[in-house]
Parts: structure tokens; sequence; C-alpha cells
């Protein structure tokens, strides 16, 4: 059989032709639409798993700091203890003095320390930025950092700033004997920066501290702290001081920070201060692993369907 312009014709081997084509584009559907649901999934559970590995590792880092600065605090605890060790006598006042004045070289975060009697009078007040004084009489006992300390044995105050920059707090502790009286120390919390600028998260990343009211009193650029920022403004922050658990998102959120960069946050009470640690991680720097798994599966669908 020939065709109209002369030329044969063969109906069977058009009938191949045109089944060869049908079975090869449904090769290529079957095995596109398998590689393009294997990569889709594979990135879906790779989104998944990076998602709760980084949820993990913030909320793990969050804790981690916020011990850090809890046992900070204790440390200071600690310090303060040997100074209430003494029942109040004429003859140990000497003693007193020499103990105050060694606190406050082994602590320098300690600025000012005052020792109250069984009565809750002033007896004592070594100070880096005052004259010492001795038997002023001054009277707290209806002040907070003495029924309280007396009642609980410690107390710990608001955060204050000295002079509208430095950020300080009271932390008050009575002896194990009533005789013992209260002693009172005014303790800078700038050197608080020490440790915080001692986190790592990650290569950008950071930590920083929240006191109760919501004012920033430790963070690695201390100037944002010296101006006593308030980051109350923060929809996040306000949300971890309510402790409201359908906002916070399993403890991590993507939020927009003080300077404006998108950022994984979470964060950890530091317990008991009612102040609240937080870790961010810039949000390019926290995916760049699950960008880098999804180029490599693009890759390997776009080969695998080419190879189809």
């Amino acid at each position: 059989m020939t065709s109209p312009q002369g030329m044969s014709w063969n109906p069977l081997a058009y009938v191949r032709s045109r089944l060869f084509r049908k079975y090869v584009l449904l090769f290529v559907a079957v095995v596109s639409i398998a590689l393009i649901t294997n990569g889709l999934f594979e990135i879906l559970f790779s989104y998944q798993e990076h998602k709760e590995t980084q949820t993990r590792i913030q909320r793990e880092q969050a804790e981690a700091a916020a011990a850090k600065i809890g046992q900070y605090i204790k440390e200071i605890e600690g310090q303060i203890g040997w100074t209430t060790q003494l029942p109040w006598t004429a003859s140990a006042i000497d003693q007193r003095r020499f103990d105050a004045l060694r606190l406050l070289r082994q602590v320098p975060a300690i600025t000012e320390l005052s020792q109250l009697d069984s009565a809750g009078k002033e007896q004592l007040r070594v100070s880096r930025l005052a004259m010492d004084a001795v038997g002023t009489g001054a009277e707290f006992a209806n002040d907070p950092k003495f029924t309280e300390a007396v009642a609980n044995k410690i107390y710990y105050g608001s955060v204050y700033f000295r002079r509208e920059s430095e950020p300080y707090m009271t932390i008050a502790m009575a002896g194990t004997r009533r005789d013992a009286g209260v002693s009172v120390a005014e303790v800078n919390l700038k050197f608080i920066w020490d440790v915080v600028s001692q986190i790592k998260v990650g290569q950008q990343g950071r930590a920083y501290v929240v006191d109760a009211q919501g004012r920033l009193i430790a963070h690695p650029d201390i100037s944002l702290v010296l101006r006593n920022t308030d980051l109350t403004r923060l929809p996040y922050v306000q949300a971890a001081r309510a402790a409201v658990p359908d906002q916070m998102r399993e403890g991590v959120q993507i939020v927009r920070d003080i300077q404006g960069r998108e950022v994984l946050t979470a964060h950890a009470p530091i317990a008991p201060l009612g102040w609240l640690m937080f870790v961010e991680l810039p949000l390019d720097e926290a995916y760049a692993p699950l960008y880098d798994s999804i180029k490599r599966s693009s890759f390997l669908l776009a080969g695998g369907l080419a190879l189809a």
C-alpha cells in the first residue's frame, strides 16, 4: 500500500509506533509520579524531623542556660551565707566587718552588704560606693528584706536600676540561729553579662535574661541592658511571662527579635527568681541543614526524572 504522495505506508508499523509512544509516556508518568511522591514525602519527613530536633535543641539550650544563671546566683548566696554564722555581740562586730570586706573582695558583683540584728536594726554596712557605717540603728523590722528573710531564710528583691543604667537586685539571707540576724547584699547584675556572653547558641545565636517585669537584665550587647530596655512590647515575651501553653507552640517559636530579624526562640524559667532565659537562633542558620537536604532531594528527583 502506498500513500497519496507515493510513499509506502505500513499500518502495522504505525500502530506499533503509537503503542510505543503511549507505553513510553505511561512508563514516564508512573515513574515520575513515584519519584515526585517519594521526593515530597522525604522532604516532608525531613522537615518534621529537623523541626523536632531543632525544637529539642532550643529547649535544652534554654534550660541549660537558665541553669547556669541559677547556679551563678546560688554561688553568690553561698558566699553571703558565711556572713550569717555569728550571733550579734559587741565583740563580734570586728569579725563581722572583716567577713563583709572579704565577701566584697571575693564576689565583685556584691557592691554593698548590710547586716541587721535579730530586731531588724542595721548594725553594720560595708559598701564599695559609700563610706562604711557601724551601729547606724536604721530600722528595717517591717521591711520585706528582713521579715521575708526571717520567715523563708532567703529573700529575692525585685530588679531595680541604679543611676538609671545598671541593674541591681537585693538578696537577703537569715542565719540559722535567730540571734544571727540577716545579711542584706546589693548585687550588681551587670556581672551576669560574663555568664550570658559565654553561652553559645549556634554561630550567630544569643541568650539573654528578662526579669519578672519584662526588662532586659543580661544580654551579650550590654548597651541594651544599660539602656534599661523594656521587652514587654514583644509578643513572645508577653506570652512567656503569661505562660499561656497554646501560644508557645511546643516551646519554640518563629518570631522577630528586638532587631527585627526572624529567629527561632525558646525560653526557660530561672527559678526561684521569676526571671526568664531566652535563646534565639537566626532562622536561616537554624534551617540551613534542612535547605541543604531539600536541595539534595531536588537534584536526585530531577536526575531520576531525566533517567526515566
